[in-house]
């Protein structure tokens, strides 16, 4: 049985989500588009990471399921009755 706390950690995964985004708009925005503007590059790194961690939170809690359910599958006792009505 899962306890309170169990979806904690997709927070990690979703940070580094969030931050491989920034990496991913800024070197868009550098390299491909040219774009030499700080307050394009500036407004662009914090608005857009942050859209997609709202939108990719969800998608961290799926990824935290599968790694965990990968690292500790479940057991026969598992899904035993413990005594609950």
């Amino acid at each position: 049985m899962r306890e309170t706390g169990y979806f904690l950690p997709h927070s990690a995964i979703s940070y580094l989500l969030v931050v491989l985004a920034a990496g991913v708009v800024w070197l868009l925005l550098h390299y491909v588009l040219r774009i030499e503007s700080d307050a394009v590059t500036l407004t662009s790194i914090i608005v857009l990471p942050v859209l997609f961690g709202v939108w990719s939170n969800r998608h961290a809690k799926m990824l935290w399921m599968a790694f965990d359910l990968w690292i500790h599958p479940p057991t026969r006792e598992d899904f035993e009755s413990r005594g609950r009505n």
